[in-house]
C-alpha cells in the first residue's frame, strides 16, 4: 500500500512540475511577444536596432533631433518653416501623418531642430525630411555625419530623437 502511495506521490510530483513548466514557458512567450509588439525596431544604415519612441498621452510620436548646415565649409541657417511655409513644403507624401498645417518633418526656428511630430509611429528617414524641405542639391558632393559617425547613404537614414547631424555639402 505504501508503495501504491509513493508512486502516486512521485506521479503528482512530476505532474505539477510538468504543469508549472508548462505556465512558465506560456508566461515567457506571452511576455516576449507583448514586448515585441511594444518595441518594433529595425536595423539602421549603421546596424544599430531602433525602437520608434512611444506615443504620447495625445497619440503622437514627437521627438527632434538637430541639424548643422554647412556649405562650402561655412554654416548655413537651416530655414525655419519648412514643411509648413508652402515654398519649404515640397513633398507632401506624408501630410496624413503630420498635424494639420504641417508636415509631419519640420522646423519652427533656424535653430536647425528638426521636428518629428507624427500620428503614425513609424520611421522616418533624412531624404524624406529633405524632399519635404525640397532642398536643391544637384552640383554639391554631399557629406553626413550623425553623432558624429559618417553615414554614407544619407537619403535612408533613419531619424533618432537626439541625433546630431551634420549635413555638408560642397561644390563640385
Amino acid at each position: 500500500m505504501k508503495i501504491k502511495q509513493d508512486e502516486n506521490s512521485k506521479n503528482m510530483s512530476r505532474s505539477k512540475k510538468s504543469k508549472l513548466l508548462a505556465i512558465g514557458v506560456v508566461i515567457a512567450i506571452a511576455i516576449g511577444i507583448a514586448v515585441l509588439m511594444e518595441y518594433q525596431t529595425t536595423k539602421t544604415l549603421t546596424g544599430n536596432a531602433y525602437t520608434n519612441p512611444p506615443m504620447d498621452s495625445m497619440g503622437m510620436m514627437h521627438f527632434h533631433p538637430q541639424l548643422t548646415f554647412v556649405v562650402d565649409g561655412k554654416q548655413a541657417t537651416v530655414p525655419a518653416q519648412i514643411g509648413i511655409d508652402p515654398t519649404l513644403w515640397n513633398d507632401h507624401s506624408l501630410d496624413s501623418y503630420g498635424m494639420t498645417g504641417m508636415a509631419p518633418l519640420h522646423t519652427h526656428d533656424t535653430s536647425g531642430t528638426i521636428h518629428v511630430e507624427s500620428y503614425a509611429n513609424r520611421y522616418y528617414t533624412f531624404g524624406e525630411f529633405l524632399g519635404i524641405w525640397g532642398l536643391n542639391m544637384g552640383g554639391y558632393n554631399v557629406f553626413m555625419t550623425v553623432n558624429g559617425q559618417t553615414v554614407s547613404d544619407y537619403k535612408n537614414y533613419i531619424l533618432h530623437d537626439g541625433d546630431k547631424i551634420v549635413l555638408s555639402l560642397s561644390t563640385k
